[in-house]
């Protein structure tokens, strides 16, 4: 459920994203180049986004800190360095013990 909340989170991001930039672009209907300057819009946020997608992907103990320190710290590329090197080197939550089969004892028959 939560890689599930994750997916909203980040897909509702790059959402508003991409309705704030095609809003921007729509005012402007006479350049023919508003889909070139979206997608590297779109290439630019990704790439700026990494440090918080890695700390998602590895289920980082501090994924919000490190979202937190890319988004408001990101533009100073020191912020994003940090971010992407904490994002790689942070702890992650421990992985549930899987659950075994209940043993199985054999049923004698007469």
């Amino acid at each position: 459920m939560n890689h599930l909340l994750r997916a909203f989170a980040v897909g509702g991001i790059v959402l508003v994203g991409f309705l704030a930039i095609a809003i921007g672009l729509a005012r402007q209907d006479s350049n023919l180049l508003a889909p070139v300057h979206l997608l590297l819009f779109l290439i630019g946020m990704v790439c700026y986004l990494i440090p918080t997608a890695l700390a998602i992907y590895r289920d980082c103990k501090a994924t919000v800190w490190i979202a937190m320190v890319n988004v408001f710290l990101g533009w100073t590329m020191f912020g994003w360095v940090v971010a992407l090197g904490w994002a790689a080197c942070a702890e992650t939550r421990p992985v549930p013990p899987a659950m075994q089969a209940p043993p199985t004892h054999p049923i004698l028959v007469h």
